[in-house]
This record gives structure tokens, sequence and C-alpha cells, in this order.
């Protein structure tokens, strides 16, 4: 998840059947980024092996030590999508700075540790037979993009990354515009994706309507579609794929526990028990999943 100020408690490490662990990470880098974002660079190499894009971490803001009495500041845990693994120990993560568990975390310094829990959560599924995959993210929807992307790279796909935002400053990547009517993001396109950029304010055009005109470069199998960002960019991707593009989408919700125990990020879902926790059984779920109409009313 990306809402630096979505929380949990700091509380006992998952169960062993989670596949999440508890433990102290080190911070190796700390980077500020233009427009109050912020980079992060863990070492954490029990949770390299085990992470999956679309995942998270939940980040204890405050010292370790400080966990048997916490402060009031930032009392519960932060959860911060994997943006990025650097095999064989690293996790990076990158923020917005805003609210207290993320001016916290942007103040810490390399050496310092963190209390980490992860990796959590359900991640994208990825077929080994992809050959085309579409991957449209909105704001801060680009901050776990690098992971989804590498790995899709890896299956040899053709990926194309369709990335929008109000304005240029609302993402954590650098912007380049090499002709009129032409932005990219080149960190992303290094990774080796066809990459869109589209800004409200600068194109005048919403992610969503260049998502639509380029379905047809989608072939009949072995096609997919991969979206993360606001909800009502979901529901219009939701919309328009209908059952003929398989569309997975990573929600994002206020959390306390992390774990799926405290029902406190549950989602109206089309099956039987009528919720679910974006925590624990997602943040990625089919589209299909989702009741739409009572998720965004």
């Amino acid at each position: 998840m990306t809402h630096p100020e979505d929380a949990s408690p700091p509380g006992p490490p998952p169960s062993s059947g989670s596949g999440a662990l508890r433990l102290q990470a080190r911070i190796l880098e700390s980077e500020s980024l233009p427009a109050a974002h912020h980079r992060l660079l863990l070492r954490a190499p029990q949770i390299v092996p085990r992470a999956q894009p679309g995942q998270f971490l939940h980040i204890w803001c405050h010292p370790p030590d400080e966990i048997e009495r916490p402060p009031c500041a930032a009392i519960l845990r932060r959860p911060y999508s994997i943006a990025r693994l650097v095999p064989p120990e690293e996790v990076e993560i990158l923020f917005r700075v805003r609210g207290t568990g993320g001016r916290l975390l942007a103040a810490k310094a390399v050496g310092d540790s963190l209390d980490v829990i992860g990796p959590l959560g359900r991640g994208f599924s990825i077929s080994p037979d992809l050959r085309v995959a579409i991957v449209v993210a909105g704001g801060v929807g680009l901050a776990p993009a690098p992971f989804l992307v590498g790995r899709l790279v890896e299956t040899r796909a053709r990926v194309i990354l369709l990335a929008g935002a109000e304005t240029d400053d609302k993402i954590p990547f650098r912007v380049d515009r090499p002709r009129p009517g032409r932005a990219t993001l080149p960190d992303l396109e290094a990774l080796g994706a066809e990459v869109t950029f589209a800004s409200e304010s600068v194109e005048g055009i919403l992610i969503t309507a260049v998502a639509e005109a380029r379905f047809g470069e989608l072939p009949e199998e072995n096609a997919a579609m991969f979206a993360i960002g606001p909800r009502a960019m979901l529901r219009r991707l939701a919309e328009v794929t209908g059952t003929h593009i398989p569309l997975q989408v990573s929600l994002e919700e206020r959390m306390a526990c992390g774990l799926g125990a405290c029902r406190s990020c549950v989602v109206p879902t089309t099956g039987q028990s009528g919720y679910q926790t974006v925590c624990r059984d997602g943040p990625v779920f089919d589209a299909s999943e989702i009741d739409w109409e009572r998720l965004t009313s």
C-alpha cells in the first residue's frame, strides 16, 4: 500500500503459515526525491526470496527499541508497497512524505534499523504463458510499478506501462518529454517496458482514455492487464475490459492490524461473504471479485 498514514499496531509476528516474517531491516540508502517523495533501500535478505509484486511491508516508524513503549506520535505501523528488489538482500520502498509516519521514516539515517513485518498480502498472479501485459498505474500507484514491470519483463512478454497523474510532481519518478505530445518515465523504460506517461495538467488526458485506445494491441489469448491507482480509475478499467481481458487490480485501504484480524480494511466483493480484507485477501484482486458499485458509491 502507499498511504503513509494508513496504520496498524506493532503486534506479534504473523503466523508461520502466512509466509511473512518480522525482522530488523537496516537502512542502506535514504534519498530525498523531488516533490516530497522519498526512497529507502533496506537490507532484508529474508524477505527478498518470498516477495511478490503487489505485496507490502508493515513498518514501525520509531526506533525498534521503542516498540514496547510506543510514543503517541506514530503508535501504529505504516504499510508501504515493495517498489523493487535488489537480490539477494535488498528491498526498496518509495513513498510521499506526508504525516507523522512518513516524516519519521524520511528522517532516518543510513545504518538505522526498522522493525518490519513482511511480505504481506496477496500479490499479482503472472502466467508463464503471458504474451502481452498492459500495466496501468495512476498517481501513487506508480510506487510498486518497478517490481511488477520487472517481473513481467522476465517472462519475455511485451510489457506496456501506461502511467498517469494529475501533475508531474505527484509521482516519484522523473518525467521526460522528448517531443511534444510524448512523455515517458526513463527509470521505468530502462526496465524493458514500453512506457507512456500522461499528466492531466500537461497532456490534458486521463490515463484511462490512453488505456482504452491501446486495448487493440492485446491478442485474443495470453494477454492480461494489471492496474494500480485510484478507485475511479480501477472501476473504469473494470467496466471497459469486462470479461474480455483478464484484469487484476491493487486496492488501497486504511488498515489497522495488517494481518486480516481486525477487518478494518474490508472492501465489498461479489462472493458469498460480501466482504474481503485488503491486507490479507488483497491488496490484489481479480476485477470481477470487486463489487464496484458499492466500493465507489
